[in-house]
Order: C-alpha cells, then sequence, then structure tokens
C-alpha cells in the first residue's frame, strides 16, 4: 500500500516531461519514478516486516535458537541454513512464561525477551524514518 502511494504521489506531469524530452521509458521509471517512490518503497518494506515481527510472525530475523546444536547464521557459504533448528522469539517467550519447570526463576529472561521483541520492532520503525528522511533529503538536493 506504500508502494502505490509513492507511486501515486509522482506527477504525471514528471513523468510525461522524462518521455517528452527523450528519455525511454525504462529511463523514465528507472530515473525519474523510482527515486522519487523509493522513501515510501523502502518505508512500506522495513514497517511490513516491522509488523511481522511485532504480531510474531516466524521470521529468520528475529529466530533465536533453543535446544539447537548450531545457530541458523554462520560463517560458512551460503552462511544462511534455514535446515538448522531455531525458535521464534515470540514463542520463546510463551514457553519460558508457561512452560517452564520454574516459571518466577525465568521471570527475569521472559522481561528480557519481551524487551527484545520491542527493540527489534522499534529499530525497524526507526530505521524506515532516517531511511524515508534521508531519502527525501537525497532527492530534494537534486532538484
Amino acid at each position: 500500500m506504500a508502494t502505490e502511494e509513492g507511486l501515486a504521489r509522482i506527477p504525471e506531469a514528471q513523468r510525461e516531461g522524462a518521455v517528452a524530452l527523450g528519455a525511454t521509458r525504462l529511463e523514465m521509471l528507472t530515473r525519474i519514478v523510482l527515486p522519487m517512490a523509493a522513501p515510501a518503497m523502502l518505508t512500506g518494506v522495513i514497517l511490513a516486516v516491522a509488523r511481522a515481527a511485532g504480531e510474531v510472525a516466524p521470521l529468520m530475523l528475529v529466530g533465536v535458537a533453543k535446544l539447537a546444536p548450531q545457530m541458523p547464521i554462520d560463517g560458512e557459504f551460503p552462511y544462511l541454513h534455514l535446515e538448522r533448528k531455531f525458535m521464534h522469539l515470540g514463542y520463546h517467550l510463551f514457553d519460558t512464561a508457561f512452560h517452564g519447570e520454574d516459571v518466577q526463576a525465568a521471570i527475569p529472561l521472559v522481561y528480557a525477551t519481551a524487551l527484545l521483541l520491542v527493540l527489534i520492532v522499534l529499530v525497524l520503525n526507526l530505521t524506515a524514518i532516517f531511511l524515508r528522511h534521508y531519502l527525501r533529503r537525497q532527492r530534494g538536493n537534486e532538484c
């Protein structure tokens, strides 16, 4: 939706002007349309990932190993090994809080896991904001 809104905000005169000056459709898209829509597109992508993490979707981004011999990410090619076990932080939070042997002793771990989830969503949202401002400022300097 953010991508569609970003593309819709580009004035038709900009597109027509580029084509009228001799640019091909591909040049018009890559040099006019995409740079102007990039902030909205990046914001949409980053906010979608942040929303998925906030809704506790099973993303490798917020995965944590539990009872797994190796992490799914390491220094060996292809660096991301999806066949290895990992546990999502949201499920880890639920498992630690309600299915542990000593729930009272696990309370600090539950709070730490919840804080980590909140921080990941916050970092993704701040990244979207900074990227949007950076791209707007960069586009403003070109005009």
